[in-house]
């Protein structure tokens, strides 16, 4: 294939299409364990709310436009134009439609975190918290859409490595970040949520894991992609590690949703009677043990008496 093609292209394919292959691969992948995840959140949470349900479906559907265009995208570059050099050196257009379809994703990923962050927090910071994050989702997705914009305009294979700093850069970056932002403010958040009770602080330990799991693994792929840009910046070795991150995105939300029957299980208090926590009445006032609070039912165990919070059996951050 070298001998027909230009140097140029034959150095960006040598070390961009092995990295595409690879990410490819990963992302069917995940794209299986999205299937899974969602056929199980079905059969376990019929009785979920209906736009929770309408959202699930709609990042399955998105998952799966996703996946069908990495795939022809590498189909064809690959496979069908293998010894085709003219038909190699353009730029097709599935390439900037699957970037679309993975900023969808993470946009609403990430918009359901920021709703999450804004029923669990205090009347006093929740709009602040909930504006800071949301601005540093505006960003990556600004960024998204001008990285979208180039990949349309470019003519040629060979052009967009001359967009990287200038764009694949800075979507990465600010990817990076808004990933981190959400799982830190996340985690602060359900830290002031503690009460005086083991099993509440148990249950909200647990959330503050799985938000962190949630980072690792979509900061953490974006972060090997701008490792791949900082080293190669003249290749679009970056592609593979993006190929992936949109399902991380779905399966870490399917990850937290499917996960409620367990945590409500784990932290049933076999005391108290109480099987699930209402994060939203977890509020600044129920930072400890309510001792003597009037207004706070008595419940007797062997002759004692003990202060339970008026908790409604449900888990209600979704």
């Amino acid at each position: 294939m070298s001998t027909f093609l230009p140097p140029a292209l034959v150095e960006l394919f040598n070390e961009t299409g092995g990295a595409g292959l690879v990410g490819c691969l990963l992302a069917m992948g995940v794209y299986g364990i999205t299937t899974s995840q969602t056929y199980y959140y079905f059969g376990e949470y019929s009785e979920d709310k209906r736009w929770l349900k309408l959202f699930v479906s709609a990042l399955w559907v998105l998952n799966t436009l996703h996946s069908v265009l990495i795939f022809h995208l590498i189909y064809h570059y690959l496979i069908q134009s293998a010894f085709n050099p003219f038909q190699l050196i353009q730029n097709i257009w599935s390439l900037a439609v699957s970037m679309i379809v993975h900023l969808i994703v993470a946009g609403l990923v990430m918009t359901y975190f920021l709703n999450v962050i804004f029923q669990c927090s205090s009347p006093k910071f929740r709009w602040w918290l909930a504006t800071l994050n949301g601005f540093a989702v505006l960003v990556f997705i600004g960024f998204g859409i001008d990285t979208v914009i180039v990949m349309f305009q470019a003519p040629t294979l060979l052009d967009l490595p001359n967009y990287t700093k200038t764009a694949f850069l800075p979507l990465a970056t600010s990817q990076a970040g808004s990933d981190s932002m959400i799982a830190a403010t996340l985690c602060c958040v359900l830290f002031n949520k503690r009460t005086g009770f083991r099993r509440t602080n148990s249950l909200l330990y647990t959330l503050m894991i799985y938000a962190i799991n949630r980072c690792l693994l979509t900061a953490g792929t974006t972060m090997v992609a701008l490792l791949m840009i900082v080293f190669k910046p003249g290749s679009m070795m970056y592609i593979g590690p993006q190929f992936v991150a949109s399902g991380l995105y779905t399966n870490a939300l399917m990850a937290t949703l499917n996960s409620r029957h367990r945590i409500s299980t784990g932290s049933r208090d076999s005391t108290s009677g109480i099987n699930s926590v209402h994060l939203s009445n977890l509020g600044p006032d129920a930072s400890g043990p309510r001792e003597g609070n009037p207004t706070t039912p008595m419940r007797h165990h062997g002759g004692h008496s003990v202060n339970v919070p008026d908790l409604k059996p449900e888990w209600n951050i979704v």
